[in-house]
């Protein structure tokens, strides 16, 4: 993983407009398949690529074990929001050698996560200025002086190796049917397996990163002052990134307008 270190916002917007014309030209070059560019933001540049599931809980969980507590608490879900959702392509893939793409349960999986179940996904958008309003977003002193914002590329036109044993990341793409702020969000989502004793253990991304990322798995790390926060708002506000715009509940219509008429008003 590649760490770039800025002390503007406007240079992270340079640097993302070359990202996406190298993707580009290497599109065209290739001829070979390559990813779109994702983005993920975080509020302190120390924060590790972990899920919400790595997060929370000290263990690891294989796809059997995290398919097992999303059929637990499938019922009562659905009874509070009147949906449904299948979870009968159980475990298809689970011995097969190389890595399964889609989970068990993909759909409702990407709807826990958008609802703060912890979830094994790791989620991306491909908006940088999405990702950039994840960053900069809390009001919250915070311990690091630094925000980031990762870039990440899966397929870079020479296809991919899968290798036995190790920690391996595939991309699921943005097609899935859940909550409306997954589109809103333009969100993708990544996991990350690793085969332990027969089995598909869900396991953490910087795992996989030791591999060279010349031709797969390209991350790049920028590193962003938190200092630019006022900037960087100001830029997302015009273009109407907002946490309304992103999560469309009334909270976030609070946040939006507290920040509109209190915030942006307040002297620096």
């Amino acid at each position: 993983m590649r760490e770039v270190r800025l002390s503007r916002w406007e240079d992270f917007e340079n640097e993302t407009s070359y990202a996406l014309e190298r993707v580009k030209k290497r599109r065209s070059e290739s001829g070979a398949y390559v990813s779109d560019l994702l983005f993920r933001g975080h509020e302190n540049a120390d924060w590790k690529l972990d899920t919400t599931l790595e997060r929370y809980a000290a263990q690891n969980y294989t796809m059997r074990d995290y398919h097992s507590i999303m059929t637990n608490v499938k019922p009562l879900v659905e009874s509070f929001t009147e949906r449904r959702w299948d979870l009968s392509n159980k475990y298809d893939k689970e011995e097969h050698p190389y890595p399964p793409g889609h989970p068990p349960g993909y759909s409702f999986m990407a709807y826990l996560r958008h609802h703060e179940f912890p979830s094994p996904l790791l989620d991306w958008t491909r908006s940088p200025y999405v990702a950039a309003f994840f960053a900069f977003r809390s009001t919250k002193p915070l311990k690091g002086a630094n925000a980031a914002i990762y870039s990440y590329v899966e397929y870079y036109g020479e296809g991919k190796i899968g290798y036995s044993g190790k920690a391996t990341i595939v991309g699921l793409g943005p097609y899935v049917t859940t909550h409306k702020r997954h589109h809103n969000q333009q969100s993708e989502y990544t996991v990350c397996y690793k085969r332990v004793d027969g089995a598909w253990d869900y396991c953490n991304h910087e795992d996989a990163l030791g591999k060279s990322e010349r031709e797969q798995d390209v991350i790049t790390k920028y590193i962003i002052p938190r200092s630019e926060r006022t900037r960087v708002l100001e830029r997302l506000e015009i273009m109407n990134v907002s946490s309304y715009s992103l999560f469309g509940h009334e909270e976030s219509l609070m946040e939006t307008l507290a920040y509109r008429e209190i915030e942006s008003r307040s002297d620096p």
